[in-house]
């Protein structure tokens, strides 16, 4: 059977494969054929990541099914001080307080956090290949309208800059 490999990147290729393949085989393929080190690569199949020691036939895996690649970047060690660093919440939690009675800026705080856990539950894969590939490449992010269809970013925004001028 022919599966196709995609990068995020939109690299891709298609391979030949049997469905007795392990995953593991299929990632030599893809190193050879994209040159992405099998260490570095992470399989998907409708979101599921592939492990090394399953097979193919194990995830469902049809002809002319697509898989996605995502490469991890290599572990590095990382600073001593790295790792002591305060997180996101506390930083932003300080600057709340600076603008906020601290009852309030706990509120604000907790809300705020309520409102990433659920956003962050709702992204899709698209939408992280869409974000990936802006944050790589620097193409314009594209809004979805409601209809199915894509709508530009700089369409939104513009719309928004006329509503403000009114």
């Amino acid at each position: 059977m022919f599966l196709t490999v995609k990068q995020l990147l939109g690299r891709r290729c298609s391979l030949k494969v049997s469905g007795q393949e392990s995953v593991a085989m299929l990632k030599k393929l893809v190193s050879e054929r994209l040159q992405v080190p099998e260490e570095q690569q992470h399989l998907l199949f409708r979101g599921q990541l592939l492990a090394d020691d399953k097979r193919l036939s194990d995830y469902r895996i049809r002809p002319n099914s697509s898989i996605n690649v995502i490469m991890r970047p290599l572990e590095k060690t990382e600073p001593k001080e790295a790792h002591q660093s305060q997180p996101l919440w506390h930083h932003l939690g300080q600057v709340l307080a600076r603008h906020f009675r601290p009852p309030d800026a706990q509120a604000v705080l907790q809300l705020l956090r309520q409102e990433h856990k659920q956003r962050l539950q709702r992204i899709s894969l698209g939408d992280l290949e869409q974000l990936a590939r802006y944050l790589l490449t620097k193409e314009p992010l594209v809004e979805p309208t409601g209809d199915g269809e894509p709508e530009a970013q700089s369409t939104r925004n513009e719309e928004e800059e006329e509503e403000a001028d009114q």
